[in-house]
């Protein structure tokens, strides 16, 4: 950044920078030597009259800059040239016009006239953030210091000592000839270059932070009606008594914070410009390996025709063969799925049925309500399951394209450079053409799908529409409006087929929409622990999780779930015997900051050194024999189908809590406190032990 430290004038770093009305900064002295009278007034505006209306409008938008720049990176100065305080308005009962300008100074970059009042340079508004920026530096990077009273048109010698009382920074020789150790002088206080600095920079800061108009105040608040720091006599006595002033602090604050997130977008955009040049530097290179990589593709293609030939045909029966394949895997796993669902609502039926000719009223009525909602619940999952649609087509719709191919061979062009043929896009006002999906671009990693899509060559698009189901083959839904061509969707269902499908769009109207690609989640979840409390201690990784406070703090889970089976586990790697770890499930807006299942948004197992507990909406209950040591395993499985939440230790099943009518999204979560570190097994397969043991599945 050295550029923007120094002066354009002189080429050095700022002295002692001044602003301009156009908003460029220079050093004082250099202000001084640019400083000229100004222009004399005319004729007419000494016999007193008006000045045209244009000239009044041209003053104005000066006067209007220069007000603009008083408040330029938190600058105010006590005083202001009357030049610089806004022309009044003509006409009607305003104030006269302020006296005319006494000089002007041109600028060196814009060559923008700044007027002054009589003080000159001196009166115009201080730039200290750049003065800081400037010390901070010369200090940071050892720049010397030049002397002061160097004369001559040579370059002035680096300072070697700076007099606190004439503040003036002396070379070696200018010291012995204009500041003699002797004398008056003698009592002068010397120093080193830094120390002076040092010292000139504090009595800056103590005479820039007091207040222009009460002098023995320091300024503590800030003036938004005259964008100017101003002291409390002025708040309470002042002109600013009425106006809206806010802690001088506070608004500094506000307005560094927008600074920085504007600083942000800009910093986003240099690097993003970084990376571009980088890849414009690898281009040429990258010519030439792709110019050698295409004369050997020539050569083998010309020598082997036939044989890339045969080894198509062979690839293409594969390809569709494979194709063929998954197309049978995906129907029968369809019609598994259906049968199994319809046995099991057979022998429902059938059950109902058997229940239905119980002669005994009063049994009948006591099951009466529980049938009734299973029957709802089965009608239910059969219309959500049991779509009469098949998830795959059963056709090909494949045509070998070999035209292109019988072309080139009977041209002979394979070297023949040629200018693509560009058709423009349709100019007629129809709707576009159908975009086509990109698999090899497509992607599902974990709970989350990324699609990608081209549009119809030869079309006029404005945006597209992407639309996804449910991954149960299930209705379309919109997930998507814009100008881009690629998705990712998170927060999905995991091992789930999802299909999707894309339609462009134009002022004309609507595409239709593309064949269905299937995406296919991940069949078991990976997570980390997130926690933004202070309390705890997350690893790098996400998997380990610790706690430095006497209180219950809660860690959830990166992933929710809502559909499905999982597990996961809890290796104890540090507990003292004496604190309660709570294991279980959370909603994402419950209470970090007291145990796991006190809430009712959270359902836990807590245990300790012998004994377990199961909690829900702080409620204790099932108590259990057994507890955990360090080098334990805890175990969840949580069972979507059956409305269960299974607590294992060490293999050994150690209680269960039901989730009967709990709907949404759930999330891992764990509880702890001092004296506890925990680390997170996930991405598991639940062991097969465990999948259908029965459970007395309470309301």
């Amino acid at each position: 950044m050295e550029e923007e430290l120094r002066c354009a004038q002189c080429g050095g770093f700022y002295h002692v920078p001044i602003l301009l009305v156009c908003r460029h900064p220079i050093c004082l002295g250099c202000a001084r030597e640019l400083q000229k009278p100004a222009v004399p007034p005319s004729r007419n505006e000494e016999e007193g009259s008006a000045p045209p209306a244009e000239d009044i409008h041209e003053t104005s938008e000066v006067d209007k800059l220069s007000v603009l720049s008083d408040a330029d990176s938190g600058v105010s100065c006590s005083s202001r040239p009357t030049s610089l305080v806004g022309a009044p308005e003509v006409g009607g009962n305003s104030e006269p016009l302020p006296p005319p300008p006494v000089y002007t100074i041109s600028c060196p970059q814009c060559g923008v006239s700044t007027p002054t009042d009589e003080a000159g340079a001196q009166g115009l508004t201080r730039y200290r953030v750049l003065a800081a920026v400037v010390d901070k530096h010369l200090e940071r990077y050892q720049v010397a210091e030049p002397c002061q009273l160097c004369e001559g048109t040579g370059e002035p010698r680096p300072a070697q000592v700076f007099c606190d009382q004439c503040l003036v920074f002396y070379c070696g020789p200018c010291r012995d000839s204009c500041h003699p150790d002797r004398g008056p002088l003698a009592a002068h206080w010397l120093v080193d270059v830094a120390e002076g600095r040092a010292l000139l920079r504090a009595r800056r800061r103590e005479r820039e932070g007091r207040c222009g108009h009460h002098p023995q105040e320091h300024v503590s608040m800030y003036c938004l009606t005259c964008r100017l720091p101003v002291c409390v006599l002025c708040l309470h006595h002042g002109r600013h008594h009425a106006h809206d002033v806010h802690a001088l602090n506070a608004v500094t604050k506000t307005h560094k914070t927008e600074l920085s997130q504007s600083l942000q977008q800009l910093s986003e955009k240099a690097r993003a410009a970084t990376e571009f040049i980088h890849t414009l530097k690898t281009l040429t290179e990258e010519v030439h390996g792709n110019c050698r990589e295409v004369e050997g593709v020539i050569v083998a293609q010309v020598d082997a025709l036939v044989e890339a030939l045969q080894a198509r045909r062979t690839d293409l029966i594969n390809w569709v063969r494979r194709q063929r394949d998954g197309k049978v895997h995906v129907l029968r796993e369809q019609i598994q799925n259906y049968t199994q669902t319809l046995q099991s609502t057979t022998a429902t039926i059938h059950f109902f049925i058997e229940a239905l000719k119980e002669s005994d009223p009063a049994s009948f009525m006591e099951a009466q309500e529980i049938l009734e909602d299973r029957v709802c619940a089965l009608t239910r999952d059969w219309e959500q399951t049991m779509i009469p649609e098949p998830r795959v087509p059963p056709v090909f719709n494949l045509t070998l394209d070999d035209k292109t191919l019988l072309t080139a061979i009977q041209q002979l062009t394979f070297i023949q450079l040629k200018r693509p043929v560009i058709t423009p896009p349709q100019t007629d006002g129809s709707a576009p053409g159908t975009p086509s999906m990109i698999p090899e671009e497509c992607s599902a990693e974990n709970n989350s799908v990324t699609i990608a899509w081209a549009p119809h060559p030869n079309s006029c698009v404005t945006g597209y529409t992407l639309e996804i189901d449910d991954g149960s083959n299930g209705p379309f839904r919109e997930v998507y409006t814009g100008e881009e061509t690629v998705c990712t969707i998170d927060g999905l269902h995991f091992n789930s087929i999802y299909r999707a499908r894309v339609r462009a769009f134009n002022s004309t109207g609507n595409s239709p929409f593309c064949e269905p690609l299937c995406l296919q989640t991940a069949e078991v979840a990976w997570f980390t622990l997130e926690s933004d409390h202070p309390d705890h201690t997350v690893s790098e990784n996400g998997c380990t999780v610790s706690c430095d406070s006497y209180e219950h703090r809660v860690a959830l889970g990166s992933v929710g779930f809502s559909k499905g089976m999982h597990y996961w586990e809890f290796n104890i790697e540090r507990y003292d015997g004496n604190a309660d770890i709570a294991f279980g499930l959370g909603r994402i807006d419950i209470s970090k900051e007291m145990i796991l299942g006190k809430c009712g948004g959270s359902w836990s197992m807590y245990i300790d050194s012998e004994r377990s507990w199961l909690m829900h909406a702080g409620e204790h209950f099932n108590r259990s024999a057994g507890g955990i040591r360090t080098g334990d395993t805890v175990g969840l499985l949580l069972n979507f189908p059956e409305k269960v939440l299974n607590f294992y230790v060490n293999g050994n099943l150690q209680g269960y809590l039901s989730l009967v009518g709990v709907s949404g999204v759930l999330y891992p979560a764990v509880s702890l406190n001092r004296s506890v570190i925990l680390t997170a097994q996930t991405g598991l397969h639940p062991p097969k032990k465990f999948l259908g043991i029965p459970h007395e599945v309470e309301a």
